[in-house]
């Protein structure tokens, strides 16, 4: 059980799962793409997914705590716009420099507006562009919680799926797009988790939390085209890279189960070490792809050049937190009287 309402042991470990699916698929799949890729084509999305899922699942929460009041929001948007524009301009600017995927001023210029995707650096518009529609979907899921209940919240939820899949239905997600309103389902799926996490906390969730884990894991490895060739024969299938509405709610159940720390997997979840790569995955996430393209331009197909690949890019990210994401952090709570005040309570909740 956690200590404190607040406390999310298992939050930046499940953020470090995520950012290690995206490593290893992104990883075998630029090694050895000729043989590889295919066989894991849109597994890397796994990743992406959970990213989603987990980003508006902790931001509801505390917009939750915070409130809806102006300043909350002011904060809430200058949080969010220092944490994820310098080091995108940054990590754009180095894949421009370098020529991987970002080739002449004018595709720059698109990406640094967020208007076009550049190979895995489409997520960062998505999940951006999804930040000012939060706020919406959590103080609409509070009200109709408060005024209908928890079946009338889930009866609200499907009504918005239905809509959202009325007019962008999940089959016709173009490739790699940076419109976030394709990928609505899996942040209202994270934001409707935060808002049933009080409901889902009256139950002890250990084993059910460490079973359904295994099962959601079982299940993304046997989805993998690779996996269900070798099993069932036929053609490699080419059907993973659109179904954020099917695995986004499984995402958003495994958060939900496992948040906090609850049970063998909730107890992996919540390791120093995965907590770690989970604090870094932001920078890791960004700067990987530059690195595992350098190091396998030279060295192709060696197990060697990906296991260095991997510790570069963690390595990277490492940098980028403590250089950058960090400072930021402190520039935002000088900037603002309200994030010092959240600042303060939370230097005394760790305490306690």
């Amino acid at each position: 059980m956690t200590s404190s309402p607040h406390s999310l042991p298992a939050a930046d470990g499940i953020r470090g799962v995520a950012c290690l699916i995206v490593l290893l698929m992104h990883g075998l799949s630029l090694g050895w793409p000729e043989r590889l890729f295919p066989l894991l084509k849109g597994g890397g999305k796994y990743g992406v997914w959970l990213f989603f899922v987990l980003s508006a699942f902790l931001l509801t929460l505390r917009l939750q705590r915070r409130g809806f009041a102006l300043a909350s929001l002011a904060d809430y948007a200058l949080a969010r716009s220092l944490r994820i524009v310098p080091l995108f301009v940054l990590a754009c600017l180095l894949y421009a420099w370098a020529g991987v995927g970002i080739t002449d001023g004018q595709q720059l210029g698109e990406v640094l507006s967020m208007q076009r995707g550049s190979i895995h650096l489409w997520t960062i518009p998505v999940e951006f562009k999804a930040y000012a529609v939060l706020p919406l979907l959590a103080w609409l899921g509070l009200l109709v919680q408060r005024r209908a209940g928890w079946g009338g919240l889930l009866l609200a939820a499907l009504l918005a799926l239905a809509v959202q899949q009325a007019l962008w239905p999940y089959w016709q997600t173009p490739a790699d797009s940076p419109n976030t309103r394709w990928y609505l389902p899996a942040f209202l799926f994270g934001c409707l988790a935060a808002l049933l996490l009080p409901w889902v906390r009256q139950w002890r969730r250990g084993r059910a939390g460490t079973f359904y884990a295994s099962l959601t894991l079982l299940a993304l490895l046997l989805a993998l085209p690779g996996v269900r060739q070798a099993l069932l024969g036929g053609p490699l299938a080419n059907d993973l890279m659109d179904k954020h509405l099917f695995i986004g709610l499984a995402w958003a159940v495994f958060v939900l189960l496992l948040v906090d720390g609850e049970g063998l997997a909730g107890r992996v979840l919540s390791s120093p070490v995965l907590g770690f790569v989970g604090r870094i995955s932001y920078s890791t996430y960004l700067f990987h792809w530059l690195i595992m393209v350098g190091l396998f331009h030279w060295f192709p197909q060696s197990v060697p050049a990906f296991i260095a690949a991997l510790m570069l890019a963690l390595l990277a990210g490492a940098l980028g937190y403590y250089l950058a994401e960090l400072p930021l952090e402190r520039l935002r709570q000088r900037l603002t009287p309200l994030a010092r005040r959240q600042a303060v309570a939370s230097a005394a909740l760790r305490r306690d």
